[in-house]
C-alpha cells in the first residue's frame, strides 16, 4: 500500500516507519521544513529504541520518504493518516487547528477515492467535522471525489512503541 502520514511527531514518525518496515511505501509529510530536511539527512528528532536504524533501512529500500508537500504526496497515495498535534488550549479543550488545516488542504487537492484516518487524539465528532471541511474544499473546486473518514487514535508508549 501507498500511505501518506501527515505529521512527523512521535506518533506520525513511529507509525510511518513501522508501516514501511511492514513493506508499505510511506510518505511522511510535515510543514516544518527544517525537520524534513533533517530527516532526509538521517537526523531523527525523537528517540525511540531502534527507530533510527528502521528509518535509515526503509529509506534505503525506497519505502520511506519525507516531504513538506502534501499536494505532491496526494498524487500517488490514497490513504492519509492525520497525525498532527492537538495541544491543550488555555480552556483545557484540544486545539484542533492543525487537524482542520490538514483537512482543508486535503479538500483542496483530493483527486481520487481515498481514506482519511484521524490518528491524532481528537474529541468525539471530529470525523464529521473533518468530512465537512473536505466536502467544502471539493465543493469550492467543483469536483466530486468519494472519500471516507475514520478514527484510529494512537496511544504509543514513548520509549517502547
Amino acid at each position: 500500500m501507498n500511505i501518506t502520514i501527515i505529521g512527523t511527531g512521535y506518533v506520525g514518525l513511529v507509525t510511518g516507519t513501522c508501516f514501511a518496515e511492514m513493506g508499505n511505501t510511506i510518505t511522511c509529510v510535515d510543514i516544518d521544513r527544517e525537520k524534513i530536511d533533517n530527516l532526509n539527512k538521517g537526523i531523527i528528532p525523537i528517540y525511540e529504541p531502534g527507530l533510527e536504524n528502521l528509518i535509515k533501512n526503509n529509506e534505503k529500500s525506497n519505502r520511506l520518504f519525507f516531504t513538506t508537500s502534501l499536494k505532491d504526496a496526494m498524487k500517488k497515495n490514497h490513504i492519509f493518516l492525520i497525525a498532527v498535534g492537538t495541544p491543550e488550549s488555555p480552556n483545557g479543550e484540544s486545539n484542533m487547528e492543525y487537524v482542520y488545516a490538514v483537512a482543508n488542504e486535503i479538500g483542496e487537492h483530493l483527486i481520487q477515492e481515498s481514506v482519511i484516518v484521524n490518528k491524532s487524539t481528537v474529541p468525539v465528532g471530529t470525523a464529521q467535522k473533518v468530512k465537512s471541511i473536505i466536502d467544502e474544499g471539493l465543493k469550492k473546486r467543483g469536483v466530486k471525489v468519494k472519500f471516507h473518514v475514520v478514527s484510529n487514535p494512537e496511544f504509543l508508549k514513548e520509549g517502547d512503541a
